[in-house]
């Protein structure tokens, strides 16, 4: 599977596009014409939608989720970007926490390969996305488990159950918008 750099400037781009975009495209048909605009497209019934940045990247995005900190509830999107998976949340990430890592229908957990790529409020999954990928499209609930800063004293590692009900066809809408992207650079 083809995954651009995930390091490219416009890449996040899309991601704060799509959280000040209006209603955006409904139907998975559209996915393609949508990301050729430029726009957001929302799949039916679905927690996920996929993004065009300014450089003609694609990715697919969550619908912002919650999950406590230790002291409210933090804002989490998981963004399937261009070669790796990034977990961004409105929180600092502690990596001291055991059992950080991202887990599909109850099997053994990914851990984040770089936990701080940019900023203390993301994870990056870069050398396991593909198995992510494939494990997203065959199941049905993945859990995130994270530790937040600064939580004192240092309780438990906390946890998001997500549920994957449309990855499947917005990870083939994803598809599609690359195979567009790149029908459009040739």
């Amino acid at each position: 599977m083809f995954l651009p750099d995930l390091r490219r400037p416009g890449v996040w781009t899309a991601l704060r596009r799509a959280q000040r975009r209006g209603p955006p495209c409904t139907l998975a048909l559209l996915a393609a014409a949508a990301c050729h605009a430029g726009q957001a497209a929302e799949l039916p019934q679905s927690n996920w939608r996929v993004e065009r940045g300014d450089d003609e990247t694609c990715v697919l995005i969550s619908q912002p989720l919650s999950m406590p900190d230790g002291y409210g509830s933090a804002r989490v999107q998981l963004i399937f970007g261009p070669r790796a998976l990034r977990v961004v949340t409105d929180s600092n990430i502690d990596n001291s926490y055991p059992d950080q890592g991202l887990s599909i229908d109850d099997g053994p957990p990914f851990a984040p390969d770089v936990p701080f790529p940019l900023d203390a409020q993301s994870a990056l999954f870069e050398q396991s996305v593909d198995d992510i990928v494939e494990q997203f499209r065959r199941g049905y609930r993945a859990q995130l488990r994270l530790g937040y800063w600064p939580t004192w004293p240092v309780t438990e590692t906390q946890r998001l159950d997500i549920s994957l009900t449309g990855f499947s066809k917005a990870h083939d809408a994803l598809l599609v918008c690359r195979g567009a992207s790149a029908d459009a650079s040739e």
